[in-house]
């Protein structure tokens, strides 16, 4: 049976040599190293699929320009030329658009940590580290994502300890997206398997590049939800004779 961690600003241990911890600005390249080898081991057919589909959709839009300016300068037809620029400028906006979406996924998959390090959370054995694990916060639900374990410290409990601490920190529903193999391990967290037609508009938004599209034909994706329960509010004291009640006395 896994060990559940409660989060606190300190670091967690469960022996000596291993530690639980938030991030610190001093892990930023371990952690981004880290990431580097989850996106080898992981998502790098994702990532092919989805980039592949990006720059398919620039060359299309290269080869429209270009289509463009050659039936310009065929045509002359002062009003057909009036239209070919419109629309030639219409593609470079949009293909400026695209490209910096490319680029700005790119960098965030490249060097993403350098810039978000503080939402993870990582193992340290021995001042080294051999995991993370990232959690998003939104207004309305939160993502867990770049679970990552290195190989040769696997099956010890510690993916499970990283999760159940970003959870625990996780004050509305936590979303992620995953393969099927690693479905069983997020149901024993606590996760249960959501359709795309289950998942909330704000989590669909933020999980679009996941969403079914020709782009990730024959690759598998599955999205799940783990509920987090509303956490209790104590009423505050209406009076100040509220505060001659003994210390002793229990509380609800």
């Amino acid at each position: 049976m896994e060990q559940t961690l409660s989060y606190a600003s300190h670091p967690m241990s469960t022996s000596a040599s291993y530690v639980l911890r938030p991030a610190q600005p001093q892990d930023k390249w371990a952690i981004q190293q880290m990431l580097w080898q989850f996106t080898w081991d992981e998502g790098i057919e994702l990532d092919v699929r989805l980039f592949g589909y990006a720059f398919f959709r620039l060359g299309l839009l290269g080869l429209t320009l270009w289509l463009q300016i050659q039936w310009r300068q065929s045509t002359t037809m002062i009003d057909v030329q009036f239209i070919l620029v419109v629309t030639s400028v219409a593609t470079v906006g949009l293909a400026f658009y695209f490209a910096s979406m490319v680029m700005g996924q790119l960098i965030m998959r490249f060097c993403g940590a350098l810039f978000n390090w503080s939402r993870f959370q990582v193992i340290e054995q021995d001042e080294a580290l051999v995991g993370c694990a990232l959690l998003n916060t939104y207004a309305n639900h939160s993502e867990l994502a770049y679970v990552f374990v290195q190989s040769q410290f696997r099956h010890q409990g510690w993916g499970s300890q990283i999760v159940q601490t970003l959870i625990q920190q996780s004050s509305q529903d936590v979303y992620l997206a995953c393969k099927p193999q690693v479905v069983p391990f997020y149901e024993q967290q606590g996760f249960t398997v959501q359709t795309w037609q289950q998942l909330p508009a704000g989590v669909k938004r933020c999980f679009r590049v996941f969403r079914p599209h020709p782009r990730l034909w024959g690759f598998k994706l599955n999205f799940m939800q783990f509920p987090v329960a509303p956490k209790a509010m104590v009423p505050a004291a209406t009076s100040s004779g509220a505060a001659n009640v003994s210390e002793s006395a229990p509380h609800s």
